[in-house]
C-alpha cells in the first residue's frame, strides 16, 4: 500500500510552539515594561538636568546671583527658562506634553521643580530642583548652596 505524506502540523506540535510563545511573552513583558519606567524617569532626570544649567548659566550671567523663580529676569534680560535647551518647554516623558518646570517641588509625574535657596539675608545662594518619576517617587535632587 502506498502511503499518503501528510502536510500541516499536529495538534500537538502546535501546542508546544503556542505554549513556548506563552513562557516568552510571560517573561519579556514585564522586562519592556520595566524599561519603559526607567527610560521614563530617565527623562525626568534630563529635565532636572538641563533646569540646573540653565540656573547656573542665570548665576554666571548675574554676577553669582540665582533666581528667586523660573520667571526672574537677569540684569541681561534673560529669566531661566530662556536658557533651556532651544528656549524650549520640557518635554514631559509621562504625559508627553511640552510643559514649563514649576516653581517649587515638583508633585506630579514628570514634572521637574525650581526653589531658591535663600540665606539669613534674604539672598539667593542656591537652588534645589526636583523631579518626580514612575510611582510618584523623587527621581532626581540637585541642590547647590546651603
Amino acid at each position: 500500500m502506498a502511503s499518503k505524506s501528510r502536510n500541516g502540523f499536529t495538534v500537538i506540535e502546535l501546542m508546544i510552539v503556542v505554549v513556548t510563545l506563552g513562557v516568552l511573552f510571560a517573561i519579556a513583558i514585564p522586562n519592556y515594561m520595566r524599561m519603559q519606567l526607567q527610560a521614563r524617569d530617565a527623562g525626568v532626570k534630563s529635565n532636572s538636568h538641563a533646569v540646573q544649567v540653565a540656573a547656573e548659566d542665570f548665576a554666571v550671567k548675574n554676577g553669582g546671583v540665582y533666581p528667586a523663580d523660573l520667571t526672574d529676569v537677569g540684569s541681561t534680560g534673560e529669566t531661566v527658562i530662556d536658557g533651556l535647551p532651544q528656549n524650549q518647554r520640557l518635554l514631559n516623558p509621562f504625559t508627553r506634553a511640552r510643559t514649563e518646570p514649576i516653581d517649587g517641588a515638583a508633585a506630579n509625574k514628570g514634572e521637574t521643580g525650581y526653589e531658591p535657596v535663600v540665606d539669613g539675608t534674604g539672598a539667593n545662594v542656591g537652588y534645589v530642583i526636583t523631579g518626580v518619576g514612575s510611582g510618584g517617587l523623587q527621581v532626581c535632587r540637585f541642590t547647590n548652596g546651603s
